[in-house]
């Protein structure tokens, strides 16, 4: 299987349509789904889930994209704490689990924080009201604390070693704004980091997807 349209239809029919996972205790009545989708940073999580965000939409199951990225500490304090963004100091976890609490368990709007990778700063608030499915994006929405609490379908998205750090190297260039010099002196903690605290994800996943090096999917 692979494009994003299969996916997204095997998503719908063999999770959404059969209810193949049940909802946390917790959720809140209108709620039936709160999808993770993790991974390396520059696999294309958040075009995977804006994407599958607008497939559901038009199909009339209302559905709507968390990007976690917000809750990020900004790019500076990170870089004085030695902190990898894979290193879940990195966030801010008790702000990220009481919003959640909010949006998922209390049906509540939020004031979605946001973040501008070019700037690594945060630019403001974003309103969300609830949806019967919820796609958290980001390497945090696997991580156990939002993984226990929160999530019943978990989506990984991977790739070879070469290919990771490729696409990442380009995004830090052509997104962050670094320089090449910059985005190389750090790719191999980076991917250290990475393989510390995220790849183990993957044995948490319903679903993997391979990421090729033209960031084409496949299952």
């Amino acid at each position: 299987m692979d494009k994003n349209s299969d996916i997204n239809k095997y998503i719908l029919q063999k999770c959404i349509k059969r209810n193949i996972v049940n909802k946390k205790e917790k959720y809140a009545p209108e709620i039936d789904f709160v999808f993770a989708v993790s991974g390396a940073a520059a696999l294309g999580k958040t075009a995977f889930c804006k994407n599958l965000e607008r497939y559901l939409n038009d199909r009339r199951i209302n559905t709507v994209h968390i990007p976690l990225d917000g809750f990020l500490l900004d790019r500076k304090t990170r870089q004085d704490r030695k902190l990898s963004g894979y290193n879940p100091e990195s966030t801010d976890m008790p702000l990220l689990i009481e919003t959640m609490k909010e949006l998922i368990y209390d049906a509540r709007e939020i004031n979605l924080p946001l973040y501008d990778h070019r700037t690594g700063k945060h630019s403001g608030f974003k309103l969300i009201c609830p949806g019967q499915v919820i796609i958290l994006d980001g390497i945090m929405s696997l991580h156990y604390e939002i993984r226990e609490r929160f999530t019943n379908f978990n989506i990984f998205l991977y790739s070879d070693d070469l290919v990771m750090r490729g696409l990442r190297l380009l995004v830090d260039m052509e997104e962050r704004g670094y320089s090449v010099f910059e985005a190389l002196s750090h790719s191999d903690e980076e991917f250290a980091s990475y393989n510390k605290w995220i790849y183990h994800q993957i044995f948490f996943a319903n679903l993997r997807i391979s990421v090729g090096k033209q960031r084409e999917l496949s299952v």
